[in-house]
């Protein structure tokens, strides 16, 4: 969200910008319905995935991210962790398949994988579901 930077130097973004993000964790619940958990303010320059330990403290929750909160060590972690996440992948994002899962006829899903993300120089250890 941009912001006066005269008013705001605590949000400077560029030499003629102020901004601020805001992370709004939604609940998704039966039928539909949704509401924001908590919300999250951070300075524009502050990066999306910083807050991925700030927004995750349920290991009964699937947590689902954008590309921007994308960072394979953290979520190799965390998932060592006993988390669960769900997330859009980059176009540009290196995966290895390993396994192919048998999907039901009447699926809506396209394809399910278990995959490694990452490079060989830059490999997520822990397997991942593909969808």
């Amino acid at each position: 969200m941009p912001l006066n930077l005269t008013n705001n130097k605590w949000a400077k973004f560029r030499h003629t910008k102020a901004a601020v993000r805001l992370h709004l964790p939604l609940v998704i619940m039966e039928k539909g319905t949704s509401y924001p958990e908590k919300a999250l303010v951070t300075t524009a320059k502050e990066h999306d995935r910083n807050q991925l330990e700030v927004m995750v403290d349920d290991k009964e929750c699937m947590y689902v991210f954008d590309r921007g909160y994308l960072d394979y060590e953290r979520f190799d972690r965390m998932t060592d962790d006993g988390y669960f996440f769900l997330y859009r992948l980059r176009k540009n994002a290196v995966i290895r398949v390993v396994d192919e899962c048998k999907l039901p006829n009447d699926s809506s899903v396209l394809t399910d994988q278990m995959v490694l993300f990452g490079t060989t120089q830059n490999r997520a250890e822990n397997y991942f579901r593909y969808f």
